[in-house]
C-alpha cells in the first residue's frame, strides 16, 4: 500500500517537468534542502520530503521549491550566466540571487498560483532564517535585499511577511543609488542577457563591482 504523500508526490513532480519543459527529469525527495544538479545523464531536483499529513501551508512550501527549481531549468542559461558574472564575491552573490528572482519571476508574473506558491517558499525561508527580528542593517544580506526589490519590481508583490526587515533596512540606500537601473529590469525580464548587464550595471552603482564589469554594458 503506497503511502499518503505518495499522490502528491507524483503530482509536484510531474508539474515540475511539465514547468521545466524537461520530461525526463528525475525528480526525489528527501529531509536535505531542494537542490537542482546537472550532469551527463540530464537533470536531477531534490525536494524537501513531505509529511505524513501535509498541510496547505506545507503544500505551498513545496509546490513553491518545485517550481522555483522547474522555472531555472526553463528560463536560466548557466554559460551565460557564468560569461556575465562579476568577479568579486560579493557582487557575484548578489548577481546569483537577482538572477534567480528573475526566473520566479517569469513565473509569477505568468500564473498566480506559482506566485502563491513561491511566496509561501520565500516566507518560510526567511522565517526559519529568523530574519524577520534583525534590527541593523549589517545583519541584513545586501544581496537578499537586491533580489526581494527585484522581485518587487518585477511583479507587483510586496516582500514576503519574514522578509519585509530587510527590504525595510536597505530599501532606502539601494533606491537612492540604482533606482533607475531597478526600472530597467522589468523589460528585460525574458532576456537573460540584457538583464544581467543591467544588474551589473547596477551592483557598480552601489560600489560592489569594479569598472572592469561593465565592459559590456
Amino acid at each position: 500500500k503506497e503511502s499518503p504523500q505518495e499522490p502528491f508526490k507524483r503530482a509536484v513532480a510531474g508539474t515540475m517537468r511539465a514547468m521545466a519543459k524537461t520530461p525526463k527529469l528525475e525528480v526525489s525527495f528527501a529531509p536535505e534542502r531542494p537542490s537542482l544538479i546537472m550532469g551527463e545523464d540530464g537533470a536531477k531536483a531534490r525536494l524537501p520530503e513531505p509529511a505524513r499529513k501535509i498541510t496547505q501551508k506545507e503544500a505551498a512550501i513545496t509546490r513553491g521549491c518545485a517550481d522555483s527549481l522547474a522555472l531555472r531549468l526553463a528560463c536560466h542559461n548557466d554559460a551565460a550566466h557564468r560569461r556575465l558574472s562579476p568577479t568579486s564575491m560579493e557582487a557575484r552573490a548578489a548577481f546569483d540571487a537577482i538572477e534567480q528572482a528573475r526566473v520566479e519571476s517569469i513565473g509569477s508574473r505568468r500564473m498566480s498560483g506559482v506566485a502563491a506558491n513561491i511566496a509561501a517558499m520565500l516566507d518560510d525561508r526567511y522565517q526559519r532564517g529568523k530574519f524577520d527580528v534583525i534590527e541593523r542593517r549589517e545583519d541584513a544580506p545586501l544581496e537578499d535585499a537586491l533580489a526581494l526589490i527585484a522581485r518587487q519590481r518585477l511583479t507587483g508583490l510586496p516582500p514576503p511577511p519574514h522578509a519585509k526587515k530587510i527590504v525595510d533596512l536597505w530599501q532606502g540606500f539601494i533606491e537612492e543609488r540604482a533606482s533607475a537601473d531597478l526600472d530597467r529590469l522589468s523589460n528585460a525580464i525574458e532576456d537573460q542577457q540584457d538583464f544581467a548587464r543591467i544588474v551589473r550595471h547596477l551592483l557598480a552603482s552601489l560600489d560592489m563591482s569594479g569598472p572592469e564589469q561593465n565592459r559590456d554594458d
